[in-house]
């Protein structure tokens, strides 16, 4: 592992310390209209970071995971000129379910197999004005599943989106086939 100069340390359970680079650090995120680099795999967290695999599955994981990839997305609204979105935890709670409900049926789509529309999620958690969502499967880090809805225009057009004010990440991780993400954006 790199050593990463940050004042920013984390304990693992094994007694060894982990050293963090703050979000914006480990990726290009492009600015909004152009493309963004790829982001070598060294520059990345390890895929096989204690940090992270010590406690899969946990609440304290998933929503680690979930407001990184705020953070992430943030730092790219910010790099493209846009103001940061707020985290709502009603488009939390409906992003949390997809992703959960894809890990589960073995899915990996915006229209779940009842029919089921990301509008009307969003609805039902009680968030009132639903924008898009964004989803994904198999990515193992929150960087990297920000990553790839940048390099992918349409996804990269829902995160980019400047009339979006709230966002919402949900997180899944169910056995090896990598976890579930799913972003929801309103209004």
């Amino acid at each position: 592992m790199v050593e990463v100069p940050t004042s920013r340390k984390r304990k693992r359970r094994d007694g060894t310390v982990a050293r963090f680079r703050p979000p914006e650090e480990t990726m290009d995120v492009g600015v909004l209209g152009k493309p963004s680099r790829p982001v070598p795999e060294a520059e990345l967290e390890p895929a096989g970071d204690p940090s992270f695999r010590s406690v899969v599955g946990s609440t304290e994981h998933q929503r680690a995971a979930e407001d990184a990839v705020v953070r992430l997305s943030n730092a790219a609204r910010a790099r493209a000129g846009l103001r940061p979105l707020r985290s709502d935890e009603r488009l939390r709670t409906a992003a949390r379910a997809h992703s959960k409900d894809m890990a589960q049926r073995d899915f990996c789509a915006h229209i779940n197999p009842d029919g089921r529309t990301p509008g009307e999620r969003m609805s039902a958690a009680g968030y009132p004005a639903p924008g898009a969502e964004n989803v994904a499967r198999g990515q193992d880090s929150p960087h990297k599943v920000v990553q790839a809805w940048l390099d992918s225009p349409g996804h990269r057009a829902n995160l980019l989106n400047p009339e979006f004010t709230t966002i919402g990440a949900g997180a899944y991780y169910l056995g090896d086939g990598g976890p579930c993400w799913t972003q929801n954006f309103g209004y």
